[in-house]
């Protein structure tokens, strides 16, 4: 979870960072199922929700430009984690099996470049998984109040990850799409501000179970047309 989720009232059991954990869990489970002793470069770690899921298949070592959310992360779930630059990664080449890279890419003016140092310190057949926001045009008030620089398509983001070799990409939350995306375009000159809708615990449970439905599409190689996230992987 982004720190300034944290600081606009959002927690880890929201639907949203629930269901994307799941779903970084589904992927892992099904590109390293039973592998237990994976280096794991988690970049923009932020507050370090996904850790638990993560050091069932090796070790992590976290990375975030911001202090403040890298004493969130218990350190008992990583090797290492560092106050660092996605575009000058404190690692030696091919040092990495799996890199994760969950809405990191669009905090990043020059994201080729960190792309590019992914590249580097994964190991040959290394795998990136990664989350990034889809639609330019719902680039709205969220958008500003998390420093984003962009939102992707598929054509943008794949274009970034040239430098792999395989990629797969496939739209995420699109069950939901058709709301959200309005409340995006209604906003998009309002003053930024992190979305925080208030819901109580049942509805939060509801909007869970239809990212699950999500995730269960997409864990059998399904993308439907349209989504606010474009997930996917790529090996080196």
């Amino acid at each position: 979870m982004d720190y300034k989720d944290l600081q606009a009232g959002n927690s880890s059991d929201y639907f949203w960072f629930k269901g994307k954990t799941d779903l970084i869990h589904t992927f892992m489970k099904k590109k390293c199922g039973g592998k237990t002793d994976l280096k794991i470069l988690n970049i923009g770690a932020g507050t370090g929700d996904d850790l638990k899921i993560l050091s069932q298949f090796g070790k992590n070592y976290c990375i975030d430009i911001d202090e403040q959310a890298l004493n969130y992360i218990d350190p008992t779930l990583c090797e290492e984690k560092r106050q660092a630059d996605a575009c000058a990664l404190p690692y030696e080449d091919a040092m990495f099996d799996v890199v994760i890279s969950c809405d990191c890419f669009e905090h990043i003016n020059d994201d080729k470049k960190a792309i590019s140092e992914v590249h580097r310190v994964l190991k040959p057949g290394g795998l990136l998984l990664f989350t990034v926001p889809a639609f330019q045009s719902l680039y709205s008030s969220h958008d500003k109040a998390l420093d984003h620089f962009r939102r992707y398509s598929k054509k943008t983001i794949g274009a970034a990850m040239s430098p792999f070799n395989s990629k797969k990409f496939y739209f995420w939350n699109t069950i939901l799409f058709p709301p959200a995306a309005l409340s995006r375009l209604l906003r998009k000159n309002a003053k930024p501000k992190v979305d925080n809708p208030q819901m109580g615990k049942f509805m939060n449970g509801i909007m869970y179970k239809i990212l699950k439905v999500d995730n269960f599409l997409i864990k059998r190689n399904l993308s439907l047309p349209a989504g606010l996230s474009i997930v996917g992987y790529c090996y080196k």
